[in-house]
């Protein structure tokens, strides 16, 4: 090793350093622990110096920063999750002690076999490494190598990276830190997004529920007046479901609802069209439409689909197969008319086309 440059001191790099650790955001971090041991391994005249992490359980190791002198070699990529199998005498002095400090690889005692063989392949002749620990967690190390000629690392060489070290650990503890507080806010995002959705879909069907419906018609009608758009609501209800029920048992009963559910979201795919298990048996659908004609032609398609579902129902006065009525209504909101009034006159006067549809004899549409 070279002497030192005598108008550096150690004391004023580790000023320097800790200014640059201490004070860097979260998106400067890994720059800032690179500069830090580029600035530390040019100061002690090192051929490498690097930083790798353990995992949790401390059975495997990955180098994730890594200055070299010029003329040297990297090895950062072929340093990759390395398991204590693989290095089983340097992972024991580093749980136990902390640091591996070796003057000359060549003297490494035979339990070192693996660890002189790789030393030797990346022509080390001299390593040092310290442990990186923060509120007691061996979280990875720092550590130097000497690629020309042994060297005699002294307590001062130990001290100084010592002191690094706990820099760096500071920095990377708080750097976990932030990136679980992230993870834990995701989770509760996603946790929040999820209970939301529950509070939405009907858990039977998986389509939207009338919690979601009021809402979705409060947002069409808005739209309807502010656009001078025309909007459409369908009530659908299975024809005979009591008696389908009684046949076939609530289980058969369930899975004919998630059937049409699955028909009905099928062929309302527009990104204004909603689908929404109304109670019970009954459906309803919003279409954001310019005339009666299109809601009409929606209609038929659902009465068709449903139909074609093939689901046998014996004790139907209407047909052989599950069929459904629909009763429907259009209407262009006024810009001045009341929301809440609108919504109710669409429901109102979809179901009273509803109860036309049943009264001519079921598996028809009526808009009112």
């Amino acid at each position: 090793m070279t002497p030192r440059q005598p108008n550096t001191s150690f004391d004023q790099l580790l000023s320097q350093l800790s200014t640059r650790l201490i004070n860097s955001e979260h998106a400067e971090t890994q720059t800032c622990i690179a500069e830090a041991i580029a600035a530390f391994g040019a100061y002690v005249d090192a051929d490498r110096c690097y930083v790798f992490e353990f995992s949790e359980d401390i059975s495997s190791m990955s180098n994730t920063h890594e200055w070299v002198r010029d003329g040297q070699s990297a090895h950062i990529d072929d340093l990759q999750d390395i398991t204590s199998g693989d290095l089983p005498y340097f992972f024991d002095q580093m749980r136990s002690s902390h640091q591996f400090v070796i003057n000359d690889v060549s003297q490494l005692p035979a339990t070192a076999e693996n660890e002189k063989a790789e030393f030797q392949r990346e022509s080390i002749k001299s390593v040092i490494c310290i442990g990186l620990v923060a509120n007691n967690k061996l979280l990875g190390f720092v550590g130097c190598d000497m690629v020309h000629d042994t060297y005699q690392w002294s307590e001062e060489d130990i001290r100084h990276l010592s002191l690094v070290a706990n820099m760096i650990a500071n920095t990377l503890e708080r750097e976990q830190t932030y990136q679980k507080l992230i993870e834990t806010q995701h989770q509760l995002e996603e946790a929040n997004s999820k209970l939301q959705a529950l509070a939405t879909i009907d858990g039977l069907t998986g389509i939207a529920n009338r919690r979601a419906l009021d809402e979705a018609l409060e947002k069409e009608v808005k739209r309807a007046k502010r656009q001078r758009t025309g909007i459409a609501v369908l009530l659908i209800d299975i024809d005979h479901f009591k008696s389908f029920n009684d046949a076939y048992g609530h289980l058969k009963g369930d899975e004919a609802l998630k059937q049409v559910a699955s028909a009905l979201a099928t062929i309302m795919q527009r990104s204004t069209d909603f689908v929404a298990r109304y109670g019970g048996e009954e459906f309803a659908v919003i279409i954001s439409t310019d005339s009666a004609w299109q809601a009409l032609r929606k209609a038929n398609e659902i009465l068709d689909a449903v139909e074609n579902l093939d689901i046998t129902h014996e004790r139907s006065d209407t047909d052989p197969y599950l069929t459904v009525s629909i009763g429907g209504y259009f209407e262009v909101p006024k810009a001045d008319a009341e929301v809440a009034g609108t919504i109710q006159q669409l429901l109102n006067n979809a179901d009273m086309g509803l109860y036309q549809a049943k009264d001519d004899g079921r598996n028809c549409i009526r808009f009112y």
